[in-house]
């Protein structure tokens, strides 16, 4: 069953990622709105005054981070937020996170490699405005249960 939509953070979530991202949000507050309703979709933020997000969708024993944005570099909320996703999966004994993150984007993936992940394939011109490949990533975080 869907969540309710809740389009003022929908909205806050689109102008964060406008001012973190290089080429503009990757998604619009239109977006964001819909993937807020849906069950598998959670968020992670940080601060009262809203400064920075995690969005990941959790199926099974996976999570797919699908956005990570801060409006404020350098202060670390990025790593609190990713501490606390990890946190999160091994309460809920995920087996792995995935992500995708631009092929170009060395300062992502620097972050995501302190955490452990690794590079596991690519997707081929992944991101368009420009286009771009996408490296993907994961990280082990428990057993999976067979």
């Amino acid at each position: 069953m869907d969540k309710p939509v809740d389009k003022e953070l929908a909205r806050q979530f689109w102008e964060i990622s406008q001012k973190a991202y290089t080429y503009d949000s990757p998604w619009t507050a239109e977006q964001f709105a819909s993937d807020l309703a849906q069950a598998h979709s959670h968020y992670i933020t940080e601060a009262a005054e809203m400064v920075a997000f995690l969005g990941f969708h959790q199926v099974c024993d996976e999570i797919e981070i699908t956005n990570i944005a801060t409006a404020v570099k350098g202060q670390g909320v990025g790593g609190k937020l990713m501490r606390r996703l990890i946190q999160y999966a091994k309460s809920q004994e995920i087996a792995s996170i995935f992500l995708e993150v631009r092929a170009s984007n060395h300062e992502a993936r620097l972050f995501y490699e302190k955490f452990g992940f690794q590079v596991i394939g690519t997707r081929k011109k992944y991101y368009q405005h420009p286009t771009e490949d996408a490296v993907l990533m994961s990280l082990k975080v428990g057993k999976r249960h067979e």
